[in-house]
This record gives structure tokens, C-alpha cells and sequence, in this order.
């Protein structure tokens, strides 16, 4: 990992975690784009646990932990940033969950949870904020070595192959890349979903009600040709 990723994530993350919350729940925009990223979450995720152990890396203050909490789930999520753990915790205690939901301490390139152990490990708004497309194929390393095999990684990442990113121009990875990443972790993708239109910048431009219409084209084409889309989401299985 670069020092200058490292200092990123440190930075973007070291605010309060009910700022965040309030720009991503409380702020109406922020709030249409968090709930459609929900959806797409709750479509993938699992509906009932059975004795799978589940890990979240980057968990934050729990826009995807409450709702697999929701769901009955009980699971270790983990963060950078020991504040919005508090935060999680506070939302787990609320639901009458805490008691389900174990938070810790844990940075994506040094992990000591333990390895091959976990059915599932999801990790969603994380390998994109990586400056560079080796560091998100290292946090992809990183966290699928949680895996057990026959257990799935459910994780997010922007891409270069995407009509958007002949305007952007950040850190991007390319389908073939992040395959490159599972198949090096003795992994495969099972299942992908992508955006086509929905983003942060758009939904700032756009009346409150043209984003809701945008959002519900977008929640059309999820299954269309996801790697194309900007932001892909995908779940991969431990082979080995």
C-alpha cells in the first residue's frame, strides 16, 4: 500500500462520524443515493445467516450493517475509524442488536482477523477510495484471504472500462484487473450487478425529484451488461 493511500483514508474517514452520517442519511440527495446503494446491498446479500460467520470491512456507522443486523445476522464489523464504530454500536444497541453485532478496529492491507475463516465477508464503498488500481487489487488480496472456501465476498469497484470514466479520471480498476485480484486469491465471480447513471456529483445538479427518476431507471438496469457500468458490484467464491 502507498503512503499516500494510507494518508487518504486516514483523512477522509478522521471527521465525525455524525457528520457523515449527516450527509449520507440526513442531506436528501446524500439519502436517495445511500438507499439505492442499500437496495442493491439487500439484493445480493443473503436473507438468513445459518451458522455462517460474517465479517464487514469498513463498516463505517452502518449504512450495510443495520441492514443485515435487520435481517437477523449476527456479525463482526469492523472500521478505521474507532468513532464511527461508537456510532455503529450505538445504532446495533438501538435496534436491541448489540448483543450481534462485535465491532473492531481493523485497517483492509493488515488485518488480524483470522484467515480462511469467514463465510461471508462483504466490504462495499471500500476498494474504490484506493489511489491506485494496485492498491485496490491488494485490499481485494487483503480481505478475500478472510474467506473460507465455498464463502463469498461481496465488495464494490469503480471502472476504468465504463462510459463515465471517459470523463473521470480518478482511480479506476478494469474488469479484468479485479478478476486478476480474485483469481490470484483462489476466487471467482458469482454474480454482478452495476450503476449506470447514479452518482454523487449528477444527484447534486438534479431537482430532488428528477434524481428519484434517475435512481429508478438506474434500479432498472442493474442487470445490464455490468461491465460497462461505473460501479460494479459483485460477489466472488473461495475455490481454494
Amino acid at each position: 500500500m502507498t503512503t499516500a493511500t494510507r494518508e487518504k483514508i486516514q483523512g477522509a474517514y478522521s471527521t465525525g462520524a455524525d457528520e457523515y452520517d449527516q450527509v449520507r442519511l440526513e442531506d436528501a440527495r446524500g439519502r436517495m443515493l445511500s438507499e439505492h446503494d442499500q437496495r442493491i446491498f439487500a439484493s445480493l446479500f443473503p436473507r438468513s445467516q445459518g451458522d455462517m460467520n460474517v465479517v464487514e470491512i469498513g463498516a463505517g456507522t452502518g449504512r450495510f450493517t443495520v441492514l443485515a443486523l435487520e435481517r437477523g445476522f449476527s456479525l463482526t464489523a469492523t472500521d478505521i475509524n474507532q468513532e464511527m464504530l461508537d456510532l455503529l454500536t450505538s445504532k446495533a444497541a438501538s435496534m436491541n442488536a448489540a448483543d450481534r453485532c462485535q465491532v473492531q478496529i481493523q485497517d483492509a492491507f493488515n488485518l488480524t482477523l483470522e484467515k480462511s475463516h469467514y463465510d461471508y465477508v462483504f466490504s462495499l464503498h471500500v476498494i474504490p477510495r484506493f489511489l491506485t488500481v494496485e492498491d485496490q487489487q491488494a485490499a481485494i488480496k487483503s480481505i478475500a484471504s478472510l474467506v473460507k472456501p465455498g464463502g463469498r465476498f461481496l465488495f464494490n469497484y469503480r471502472n476504468r472500462k465504463s462510459f463515465y470514466n471517459l470523463l473521470y479520471k480518478g482511480p479506476a480498476a478494469t474488469p479484468g484487473q479485479i478478476r486478476q485480484a480474485l483469481e490470484a486469491s483462489g476466487m471467482h465471480i458469482e454474480t454482478r450487478r452495476g450503476k449506470w447513471l447514479v452518482n454523487k456529483r449528477l444527484l447534486l445538479r438534479l431537482p430532488v425529484f428528477v434524481g428519484r427518476v434517475v435512481i429508478a431507471i438506474d434500479a432498472m438496469l442493474l442487470r445490464f451488461w455490468p461491465d460497462r457500468s461505473w460501479d460494479v458490484f459483485v460477489v466472488a467464491v473461495k475455490d481454494r
